[in-house]
């Protein structure tokens, strides 16, 4: 039996940290591999691929309802900003707005009761009805747990009687307005169990949500497995890197997310010149890392969008043009979408890595990677799961206030230390991996 799991929120496959977040919580399910994903994501018609079902997104949902702020002079960064201040002012001035569900929520809702009761055929959507063989639903993907996706499982689950976890949740400190909390929480009321992947988060829901028991789980990113070696090696041979890989390598993953463009590199205000700082910052580090440590750097895509801001290689190949001349010899940058089970074994292949995305160091735990987190103190996930889950409190620098020299200091120590990290790191997978084997048991014993 092949297991259907339905993952009701917006999940951007480009992102290979999010896609590694759903293919966790199959493998973590079904050990044996033998499961098929269910999400949304802003394509135009439904695919197939890879053992995924992607949904177009506005299928459900508007996807002004996903844009997010930041800071950038590019206009769909501008559009997108604009549409979350809309979205913002509707919340302090009718915060009540988000109890409504959406006609095209309703619509579709109406559609898929009429297939089950093959009342109707379906000539216009054309994939849809592949969203009636769900035999689970698993929400709580990253932040993606909304007012808008309670409403779509609510309604869903009243169509079709199938059990709901909610699993790797992360919701904020605080909601923008009273109205979210109840929604989700009505939304999600008939959920078996409620794990959030930081004890932060379940504060959280103890705070607003108080119907609800929480529990602090890892993220299921840390039990989605990696590709075997033989296809990595394979890959790395068609790129060109066998031998790079061969003479040792720090893998680096980069990024310029909403939490380093606002609220790093303090001493500037103007938005490039902040993300100039940034850049060089990096290319500091990982000069110095090229040459004392005699080692080649492979800068990974472990996001190529959503869009132009959110494309990791784009700041890879600016971060490489402002390094010393003989680190941009030993410097390559893989601009290759690959899935993220690849991304991860071909983690497992490096000797250290340094990273600014949180998913590409949950991947080195799980592949015992020693690895040095560059952060923002904004982003809670490196206090939740790096430092408080994980003990790697020494291997996180801050760059809200960013000291080159205090920097080198600590990744040479933790490169020194790497055989130690190591050790630890896979103490810290192990035991990752028995409390996500007694969730997966917990869900299979719902399945019909």
């Amino acid at each position: 039996m092949t297991v259907q799991i339905l993952v009701p929120e917006y999940v951007p496959l480009e992102n290979k940290g999010e896609e590694a977040i759903v293919r966790g919580m199959g493998d973590i399910v079904c050990p044996d591999g033998n499961y098929e994903i269910h999400l949304f994501d802003m394509v135009e018609n439904y695919e197939f691929r890879d053992g995924i079902h992607v949904y177009p997104l506005n299928w459900f949902m508007y996807e002004w309802h996903n844009s997010e702020f930041g800071l950038n002079w590019n206009y769909e960064r501008l559009l997108a900003s604009a549409q979350s201040l809309v979205r913002n002012i509707l919340h302090k001035l009718a915060p009540y707005w988000v109890g409504f569900k959406t006609r095209r929520l309703k619509q579709r809702m109406k559609l898929l009761r009429q297939l089950k009761d093959k009342s109707i055929n379906n000539n216009e959507l054309i994939g849809i009805e592949n969203l009636l063989k769900i035999d689970v639903i698993i929400a709580g993907h990253d932040g993606g747990l909304d007012e808008r996706v309670a409403h779509f499982i609510n309604d869903y689950i009243s169509i079709f009687d199938v059990p709901l976890w909610v699993f790797g949740v992360e919701f904020p400190n605080k909601f923008k307005s009273f109205h979210i909390a109840k929604e989700i929480e009505k939304g999600c009321s008939s959920t078996r169990a409620m794990f959030c992947r930081t004890e932060a988060s379940r504060q959280s829901v103890l705070k607003h949500m108080p119907s609800f028991t929480p529990e602090v789980s890892p993220d299921p990113a840390f039990s989605m497995k990696p590709m075997d070696r033989e296809g990595v090696i394979l890959a790395l041979d068609k790129y060109g890197l066998s031998q790079v890989f061969n003479n040792g390598v720090i893998c680096v993953s980069t990024c310029e997310t909403g939490p380093i463009a606002r609220h790093c590199f303090p001493e500037f205000t103007d938005p490039s010149s902040r993300l100039d700082a940034h850049r060089q910052f990096l290319a500091d580090i990982l000069s110095y890392a090229a040459e004392e440590f005699d080692k080649e750097i492979v800068f990974l895509p472990h996001a190529l969008g959503p869009g132009k801001a959110l494309n990791d290689i784009i700041v890879a190949k600016a971060v490489k043009g402002k390094m010393s001349t003989s680190a941009q010899n030993r410097t390559h940058i893989l601009n290759e979408d690959l899935p993220a089970s690849m991304l991860k074994g071909i983690i497992r292949e490096a000797d250290f890595m340094i990273s600014e995305r949180i998913h590409a160091m949950i991947g080195a735990v799980g592949v015992a990677t020693p690895f040095l987190c560059l952060g923002s103190k904004t982003d809670r996930r490196v206090k939740g799961i790096l430092t408080e889950l994980v003990g790697c409190g020494n291997q996180v620098v801050y760059m809200n206030e960013p000291n080159l020299e205090k920097t080198l200091d600590r990744l040479r120590k933790a490169y020194l230390s790497r055989d130690e990290i190591a050790k630890s790191l896979e103490s810290v997978a192990l035991r990752f991996k028995k409390m996500h084997y007694q969730v997966g048991d917990s869900i299979r014993q719902s399945l019909k």
